[in-house]
């Protein structure tokens, strides 16, 4: 009954949407109103675009891939019509995909264009018709609204419905499981032209506000100075792709499959019994009522849980590898070839504003997540072709420059610019005298020597300050107890004075103000009016408070570095292939010269001006990603050639 009473309410809702489809709206079905479209983008100074997409009955998810998945249609606003023109309907019209395409592709590529969540239309419009709307993408309505307000929904209909009160209609609830081509073309107009026209409007919407006040000022000049230059790169860096080995990677996983076997083997040796390991409550049974080891996390088998009890029994380690190699076969050797396109590359998915922080996020796949630690992995991307090599160029320790700078530390200041290693500094400072900065970096390669463990500990305080690790972590990470923890974080802040005086001013302007920013004026709204029983949600807004602008700024610089880069890339016929943290990796021609990588590298160290020198680390890797080569030998054997 329920599904009668929802499928003749939809009826009765698509009904109302078609009578009220209002007079500007124009269905683009034969060569007069496709003329009226031509004429009126033509005179236009800014147009919205939208696609609507469908799979196949075996390949649904075809919606959203442009490399097998199908365009039904697409509409286009300017401030006066709203068009939707078919192209692949069910319900025919008199224009062809070329002709519309004929007349419409030389505008579409000349007039600025507005879309909400670009990278989608932008990446099927290239992919199924060759047409070219990054170099013209003026403004993602996503991204404005992000840096308006980024703990939000961001979903077109939910912005126009709570910022422009113009409700708007929900695709699942309209059509559900409907290919869009399926769709009658009346009921199509009046939903996809309504979309670009809400889009536009948005727009509109947030630019008059830019001018209201200095932050929002900073804000559209992040917006359309930094963000935008670094979406469209990031379009054109997935359409590109990366090359994969998918044998070499299938060989892989098949060692991996024997990994995974070998130590299922010695686990279920050590319990005396087989069992399922992937099931938390046998494990439990077996590790805490059988092996009677220490329950401190009323019988959790978590990673964090058994990393605590590792050393009580030898089983423990290796059930912590056995599921190391599992997450590995699962998340890239068995799942990667299934990403590889028919041009046997991988087109990953920058979000480029993915993360409330400003930070990147990245999708099917997550190439964010490929371990370097596992080397093995990054080596199954490939250079494009024999004359092509890849490159990587990451900051060095940005985060904690940024750190430096942000809190006005003159010790971490002084090492950066005297060149000294940041964690055997902090490594030297933790150790209350015992041992000098140059008895660390004698020692810090040493296996158990003592100075070893101190560098190792630096390390781990080091970047866990500015993800606002509390001495509880620490003391899981580090294996040792909690108030060994604090003790570490009290002699880090004493002899870091001036972090330990950032930290508490942000932690009151959290309370003060319930947001911090970051270098570039990027905000992040923090709430703080929490009742008593939830102060932990009071802290973790001040924790977030000390570490947004570190991890913000460090990723900004990045993108301002991507921006800087935007003219400097053509040059050298060099193309970005990946984001990942504060590296990106690059494809050159094989000829490129030494003076050619060091324009590059300057050029990003130069995105932003610290109290302390930005550095970054260059890496030349011939065929496969992470199998780098000396670059001076490099060089000289060109020369030698």
């Amino acid at each position: 009954m329920w599904a009668e009473l929802n499928e003749r309410n939809k009826a009765e809702t698509l009904r109302v949407l078609v009578e009220n489809t209002p007079t500007h709206y124009v269905l683009v079905r034969d060569d007069q109103t496709l003329t009226q479209a031509h004429d009126v983008i033509a005179a236009a100074d800014i147009i919205a675009i939208d696609c609507e997409t469908f799979g196949s009955a075996d390949n649904p998810d075809g919606a959203l891939d442009p490399w097998s998945g199908n365009m039904a249609g697409f509409s286009v606003s300017t401030r006066d019509y709203s068009f939707y023109i078919p192209l692949n309907h069910d319900e025919r019209t008199k224009l062809t995909e070329a002709r519309v395409f004929e007349r419409l592709k030389p505008l579409l590529e000349r007039i600025p264009n507005v879309m909400h969540n670009a990278p989608f239309d932008c990446k099927w419009f290239a992919v199924k018709y060759g047409v070219n709307l990054i170099d013209t993408l003026h403004a993602d309505t996503r991204i404005m609204a992000m840096a308006f307000d980024e703990n939000r929904s961001h979903r077109l209909k939910d912005l126009c419905t709570d910022w422009l009160r113009m409700p708007g209609d929900n695709f699942d609830q309209l059509f559900g499981r409907t290919p869009f081509n399926q769709i009658p073309l009346d009921v199509a107009l009046a939903y996809a032209a309504g979309d670009t026209e809400k889009t536009l409007k948005l727009y509109d919407w947030i630019r008059g506000h830019y001018g209201k006040r200095d932050d929002l000022k900073r804000i559209e000049q992040l917006v359309f100075n930094v963000e935008m230059p670094v979406c469209r790169q990031f379009i054109r860096s997935d359409i590109r792709g990366i090359r994969f080995d998918t044998e070499m990677a299938n060989a892989l996983d098949a060692q991996f499959e024997r990994e995974e076997s070998e130590l299922q083997t010695q686990i279920y040796t050590l319990l005396g019994e087989d069992i399922n390991l992937n099931s938390p409550v046998q494990l439990s049974r077996k590790l805490f009522t059988d092996l009677k080891l220490p329950d401190n996390d009323n019988g959790s088998t978590g990673v964090r849980a058994l990393k605590r009890i590792k050393k009580e029994h030898p089983i423990v380690p290796l059930i912590l590898e056995y599921r190391a190699v599992g997450k590995l076969r699962q998340a890239f050797t068995s799942k990667l070839p299934h990403n590889v396109k028919s041009d046997g590359k991988i087109h990953p998915w920058h979000n480029t504003w993915g993360a409330a922080t400003g930070r990147f996020t990245c999708s099917n796949p997550n190439t964010q997540q490929i371990p370097a630690k596992r080397p093995e992995i990054r080596h199954l991307f490939m250079a494009s072709g024999p004359d092509r090599i890849l490159v990587s160029i990451d900051y060095s320790q940005i985060e904690l420059r940024v750190l430096a700078h942000m809190a006005n530390e003159t010790v971490l200041i002084e090492a950066f610019e005297q060149g000294r290693d940041i964690h055997s500094t902090t490594a030297a400072l933790i150790s209350k005298g015992a041992y000098t900065y140059e008895d660390i970096e004698r020692y810090k390669d040493t296996d158990g020597h003592a100075a070893a463990k101190f560098r190792k500990q630096a390390k781990i305080v080091n970047f866990g300050i500015v993800y606002g690790m509390g001495a509880g972590k620490l003391a899981d990470t580090l294996e040792i107890t909690k108030a060994d923890a604090q003790t570490i974080i009290d002699d880090y802040f004493r002899g870091y004075p001036g972090i330990k005086r950032y930290m508490d001013e942000q932690h009151a302007k959290v309370m003060r103000d319930g947001f911090v920013t970051d270098l570039y004026g990027r905000k992040r709204r923090l709430h703080t009016d929490i009742k008593a029983k939830e102060r932990w949600k009071v802290f973790a807004a001040q924790r977030m408070g000390g570490n947004f602008p570190i991890q913000a700024g460090a990723g900004t610089i990045l993108k301002q570095a991507i921006a800087d880069l935007e003219l400097i890339l053509p040059q050298y016929d060099v193309f970005i292939l990946l984001q990942v943290h504060d590296e990106l990796l690059f494809d050159c021609p094989r000829t490129i010269t030494a003076t050619a990588l060091d324009h590059i590298r300057s050029t990003m160290e130069n995105a932003v001006n610290l109290r302390c020198p930005v550095r970054c680390d260059v890496e030349i890797n011939p065929e496969r990603w992470l199998k780098k080569v000396d670059a001076d030998a490099w060089f000289n054997e060109d020369e030698n050639e």
